[in-house]
Protein backbone atom coordinates (compact mmCIF):
# COMPACT_ATOMS: atom_id res chain seq x y z
CA UNK A 1 0.00 0.00 0.00
CA UNK A 2 1.30 3.47 -0.74
CA UNK A 3 2.36 5.74 1.53
CA UNK A 4 -0.91 8.04 0.34
CA UNK A 5 -3.26 5.40 0.35
CA UNK A 6 -1.60 4.65 3.82
CA UNK A 7 -2.38 8.32 5.09
CA UNK A 8 -5.98 8.60 3.48
CA UNK A 9 -6.68 5.10 5.27
CA UNK A 10 -5.50 6.69 8.31
CA UNK A 11 -7.91 9.64 8.09
CA UNK A 12 -10.98 7.83 7.21
CA UNK A 13 -10.12 5.28 10.32
CA UNK A 14 -10.08 8.37 12.47
CA UNK A 15 -13.45 9.86 11.05
CA UNK A 16 -14.96 6.89 11.40
CA UNK A 17 -13.86 4.72 13.83
CA UNK A 18 -12.71 1.37 14.74
CA UNK A 19 -15.31 -0.05 16.45
CA UNK A 20 -17.59 -2.93 14.15
CA UNK A 21 -21.17 -1.73 13.36
CA UNK A 22 -23.75 -1.01 11.29
CA UNK A 23 -22.42 0.95 8.36
CA UNK A 24 -23.71 2.49 4.88
CA UNK A 25 -21.91 1.15 1.55
CA UNK A 26 -21.12 4.51 -0.24
CA UNK A 27 -19.90 2.96 -3.99
CA UNK A 28 -19.88 0.13 -5.94
CA UNK A 29 -22.70 -2.61 -6.61
CA UNK A 30 -23.69 -2.99 -3.06
CA UNK A 31 -24.13 0.84 -2.55
CA UNK A 32 -26.80 2.17 -0.05
CA UNK A 33 -26.93 -0.94 2.01
CA UNK A 34 -25.58 -1.32 5.12
CA UNK A 35 -22.58 -3.71 6.74
CA UNK A 36 -21.73 -4.33 9.92
CA UNK A 37 -17.58 -3.86 9.70
CA UNK A 38 -14.89 -2.23 11.21
CA UNK A 39 -13.20 0.77 8.86
CA UNK A 40 -10.33 -0.32 10.16
CA UNK A 41 -10.34 -3.94 8.80
CA UNK A 42 -12.74 -3.62 5.99
CA UNK A 43 -12.84 -0.17 5.00
CA UNK A 44 -12.64 -1.46 1.22
CA UNK A 45 -16.02 -2.34 1.69
CA UNK A 46 -17.33 0.76 2.79
CA UNK A 47 -16.05 2.35 -0.06
CA UNK A 48 -16.70 -0.48 -2.98
CA UNK A 49 -13.36 -0.96 -3.97
CA UNK A 50 -12.88 -4.67 -2.74
CA UNK A 51 -13.36 -7.58 -4.76
CA UNK A 52 -13.12 -5.18 -8.18
CA UNK A 53 -12.75 -8.50 -10.28
CA UNK A 54 -15.88 -9.73 -9.14
CA UNK A 55 -18.07 -6.51 -8.91
CA UNK A 56 -17.31 -6.27 -12.89
CA UNK A 57 -18.13 -9.80 -13.26
CA UNK A 58 -21.16 -9.23 -11.43
CA UNK A 59 -22.22 -6.23 -13.49
CA UNK A 60 -21.82 -7.95 -16.67
CA UNK A 61 -24.10 -11.58 -16.17
CA UNK A 62 -26.29 -11.32 -13.28
CA UNK A 63 -29.60 -9.41 -14.42
CA UNK A 64 -32.46 -8.84 -12.68
CA UNK A 65 -34.42 -12.04 -11.61
CA UNK A 66 -31.86 -14.04 -11.92
CA UNK A 67 -30.83 -16.61 -9.43
CA UNK A 68 -27.54 -16.03 -7.71
CA UNK A 69 -25.33 -18.22 -5.19
CA UNK A 70 -22.73 -16.95 -2.84
CA UNK A 71 -20.95 -19.78 -1.98
CA UNK A 72 -17.98 -18.85 1.05
CA UNK A 73 -20.18 -15.66 1.48
CA UNK A 74 -18.08 -14.71 4.47
CA UNK A 75 -20.32 -11.79 6.12
CA UNK A 76 -22.46 -10.78 3.09
CA UNK A 77 -20.75 -8.19 0.89
CA UNK A 78 -20.88 -9.85 -2.16
CA UNK A 79 -24.37 -11.52 -1.20
CA UNK A 80 -25.37 -7.75 -0.87
CA UNK A 81 -23.52 -6.81 -4.31
CA UNK A 82 -25.51 -10.03 -5.93
CA UNK A 83 -28.61 -8.84 -4.50
CA UNK A 84 -28.74 -5.43 -5.72
CA UNK A 85 -28.45 -6.90 -9.33
CA UNK A 86 -30.74 -9.85 -9.15
CA UNK A 87 -33.75 -7.39 -7.74
CA UNK A 88 -36.64 -8.22 -5.68
CA UNK A 89 -37.85 -10.81 -8.99
CA UNK A 90 -34.38 -12.76 -8.24
CA UNK A 91 -32.86 -14.64 -5.46
CA UNK A 92 -29.23 -15.29 -3.56
CA UNK A 93 -28.50 -18.10 -1.78
CA UNK A 94 -25.53 -18.25 0.37
CA UNK A 95 -23.50 -20.88 1.94
CA UNK A 96 -21.69 -20.07 4.91
CA UNK A 97 -19.92 -22.59 7.41
CA UNK A 98 -17.82 -20.25 9.44
CA UNK A 99 -20.28 -19.46 12.85
CA UNK A 100 -19.12 -16.15 13.39
CA UNK A 101 -19.22 -15.39 9.92
CA UNK A 102 -22.75 -16.64 9.85
CA UNK A 103 -24.11 -14.17 12.72
CA UNK A 104 -22.39 -11.65 10.86
CA UNK A 105 -24.00 -12.30 7.45
CA UNK A 106 -27.71 -12.92 8.55
CA UNK A 107 -27.21 -9.81 10.88
CA UNK A 108 -26.42 -7.86 7.41
CA UNK A 109 -29.45 -9.23 5.61
CA UNK A 110 -31.62 -8.30 8.16
CA UNK A 111 -30.18 -4.89 8.77
CA UNK A 112 -31.44 -4.30 4.86
CA UNK A 113 -34.69 -6.13 5.37
CA UNK A 114 -33.62 -8.54 2.16
CA UNK A 115 -36.45 -11.16 2.31
CA UNK A 116 -34.75 -12.70 -0.92
CA UNK A 117 -31.31 -13.80 0.13
CA UNK A 118 -31.82 -17.38 1.45
CA UNK A 119 -28.65 -18.32 4.16
CA UNK A 120 -27.42 -22.01 4.75
CA UNK A 121 -24.80 -22.39 7.19
CA UNK A 122 -23.04 -24.93 5.99
CA UNK A 123 -19.99 -25.70 4.10
CA UNK A 124 -20.60 -26.42 0.20
CA UNK A 125 -18.58 -29.81 -0.59
CA UNK A 126 -18.75 -33.03 -2.46
CA UNK A 127 -20.50 -34.53 -0.32
CA UNK A 128 -22.40 -34.04 2.70
CA UNK A 129 -20.98 -34.93 6.06
CA UNK A 130 -19.03 -33.43 8.72
CA UNK A 131 -15.68 -31.95 8.24
CA UNK A 132 -13.34 -29.44 9.98
CA UNK A 133 -12.83 -25.82 9.20
CA UNK A 134 -9.95 -24.09 11.20
CA UNK A 135 -9.47 -20.29 11.44
CA UNK A 136 -5.91 -19.16 11.00
CA UNK A 137 -5.42 -15.13 11.78
CA UNK A 138 -8.19 -13.87 9.06
CA UNK A 139 -11.43 -14.58 9.46
CA UNK A 140 -11.55 -14.23 5.89
CA UNK A 141 -9.66 -17.69 5.05
CA UNK A 142 -11.19 -20.18 7.36
CA UNK A 143 -10.27 -23.33 5.62
CA UNK A 144 -10.99 -26.99 5.04
CA UNK A 145 -8.24 -27.19 3.45
CA UNK A 146 -5.69 -24.74 4.97
CA UNK A 147 -3.78 -24.16 7.95
CA UNK A 148 -3.65 -28.65 9.08
CA UNK A 149 0.09 -27.79 10.21
CA UNK A 150 -0.72 -24.77 12.01
CA UNK A 151 -0.62 -25.49 15.74
CA UNK A 152 -2.33 -21.74 16.46
CA UNK A 153 -5.09 -22.60 14.14
CA UNK A 154 -8.67 -22.87 15.63
CA UNK A 155 -10.92 -25.95 14.85
CA UNK A 156 -14.38 -26.22 14.57
CA UNK A 157 -16.45 -29.04 13.37
CA UNK A 158 -19.08 -28.01 10.75
CA UNK A 159 -21.89 -29.62 8.06
CA UNK A 160 -21.14 -29.90 5.11
CA UNK A 161 -23.45 -30.77 1.64
CA UNK A 162 -23.20 -31.61 -2.28
CA UNK A 163 -25.06 -28.90 -3.13
CA UNK A 164 -26.41 -31.08 -6.32
CA UNK A 165 -27.93 -32.72 -3.13
CA UNK A 166 -29.19 -29.80 -1.04
CA UNK A 167 -30.66 -28.55 -4.36
CA UNK A 168 -32.99 -31.55 -4.72
CA UNK A 169 -33.86 -32.08 -1.74
CA UNK A 170 -35.04 -28.74 -0.68
CA UNK A 171 -35.82 -27.51 -4.57
CA UNK A 172 -34.16 -24.92 -4.54
CA UNK A 173 -33.91 -22.57 -7.67
CA UNK A 174 -30.71 -23.72 -9.95
CA UNK A 175 -28.60 -20.74 -10.63
CA UNK A 176 -27.20 -18.28 -13.03
CA UNK A 177 -24.52 -17.06 -11.33
CA UNK A 178 -22.43 -18.77 -8.91
CA UNK A 179 -19.01 -16.97 -7.02
CA UNK A 180 -17.40 -19.74 -5.54
CA UNK A 181 -14.24 -18.46 -3.11
CA UNK A 182 -13.87 -20.79 -0.55
CA UNK A 183 -9.75 -21.15 0.29
CA UNK A 184 -8.88 -24.13 -1.83
CA UNK A 185 -11.86 -26.13 -1.35
CA UNK A 186 -13.30 -24.99 -5.24
CA UNK A 187 -12.44 -29.07 -6.74
CA UNK A 188 -14.69 -30.62 -4.09
CA UNK A 189 -17.52 -28.04 -3.92
CA UNK A 190 -17.89 -27.92 -7.69
CA UNK A 191 -17.82 -31.97 -7.50
CA UNK A 192 -20.55 -31.77 -5.82
CA UNK A 193 -22.43 -29.63 -7.92
CA UNK A 194 -21.53 -31.64 -11.36
CA UNK A 195 -25.20 -31.95 -12.10
CA UNK A 196 -26.05 -28.39 -11.45
CA UNK A 197 -23.55 -27.25 -13.65
CA UNK A 198 -24.60 -29.58 -16.78
CA UNK A 199 -27.99 -29.03 -16.66
CA UNK A 200 -28.27 -25.13 -15.60
CA UNK A 201 -24.94 -24.10 -16.95
CA UNK A 202 -24.59 -20.87 -14.92
CA UNK A 203 -21.53 -18.48 -14.92
CA UNK A 204 -19.11 -19.54 -12.59
CA UNK A 205 -17.03 -16.83 -10.98
CA UNK A 206 -14.18 -19.13 -9.19
CA UNK A 207 -10.94 -17.88 -6.91
CA UNK A 208 -8.27 -20.86 -7.76
CA UNK A 209 -6.28 -22.36 -5.86
CA UNK A 210 -3.29 -24.87 -6.83
CA UNK A 211 -5.23 -27.22 -4.18
CA UNK A 212 -8.09 -26.94 -6.40
CA UNK A 213 -7.17 -26.68 -10.28
CA UNK A 214 -6.29 -30.36 -11.18
CA UNK A 215 -10.18 -31.05 -10.39
CA UNK A 216 -11.49 -28.40 -11.92
CA UNK A 217 -9.63 -27.89 -14.84
CA UNK A 218 -10.34 -31.12 -16.50
CA UNK A 219 -14.66 -31.38 -15.36
CA UNK A 220 -15.21 -28.26 -16.67
CA UNK A 221 -13.74 -28.50 -19.96
CA UNK A 222 -14.91 -31.70 -20.39
CA UNK A 223 -18.59 -29.98 -19.50
CA UNK A 224 -17.97 -27.03 -22.79
CA UNK A 225 -16.66 -24.21 -20.28
CA UNK A 226 -13.99 -21.57 -21.32
CA UNK A 227 -12.05 -19.89 -18.92
CA UNK A 228 -10.83 -16.57 -18.72
CA UNK A 229 -9.28 -14.39 -16.43
CA UNK A 230 -11.46 -12.18 -14.47
CA UNK A 231 -8.51 -9.78 -14.04
CA UNK A 232 -6.99 -9.27 -17.25
CA UNK A 233 -9.89 -10.92 -19.34
CA UNK A 234 -6.94 -13.14 -21.12
CA UNK A 235 -8.52 -16.72 -22.17
CA UNK A 236 -6.57 -19.48 -20.48
CA UNK A 237 -6.19 -22.03 -23.06
CA UNK A 238 -3.94 -24.11 -21.10
CA UNK A 239 -3.96 -25.60 -17.49
CA UNK A 240 0.01 -24.24 -16.71
CA UNK A 241 -1.67 -21.08 -17.18
CA UNK A 242 -4.54 -21.69 -14.82
CA UNK A 243 -2.63 -20.78 -11.46
CA UNK A 244 -3.91 -19.23 -8.08
CA UNK A 245 -6.14 -16.07 -9.04
CA UNK A 246 -9.51 -15.20 -9.96
CA UNK A 247 -11.26 -16.95 -13.35
CA UNK A 248 -14.46 -16.59 -14.82
CA UNK A 249 -15.95 -20.37 -16.55
CA UNK A 250 -17.98 -19.35 -19.48
CA UNK A 251 -20.47 -21.95 -20.32
CA UNK A 252 -20.69 -23.07 -24.04
CA UNK A 253 -23.36 -20.29 -25.15
CA UNK A 254 -21.87 -17.69 -23.42
CA UNK A 255 -18.00 -18.63 -24.65
CA UNK A 256 -16.75 -16.78 -27.85
CA UNK A 257 -13.65 -19.07 -28.19
CA UNK A 258 -13.05 -22.60 -29.98
CA UNK A 259 -12.00 -25.96 -27.90
CA UNK A 260 -8.43 -26.30 -27.92
CA UNK A 261 -6.97 -28.94 -30.31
Amino acid sequence: MSTIRKIAKSCAVLVMGRKCRSRKILRGLASGYRISVSPAENLGYLLGIEERDLQRAIKRYVVAGDTAYDVGAHIGYVSLSLVKRVGQGGHVIAFEPFPRNVALLRANIANNSLSNVQVFDVAAWDRCGEAVIRISENFATASLVWHKNDRSAIEYKIKTVALDDLIEANGLPKPNFVKIDVEGAEGAVLSGMRRIIATAKPVLFVECSDAGRDTTWPMLRKLGYQCQSAITGKWIHVFEEYRHSDFLWLPPDLSTVVEDI
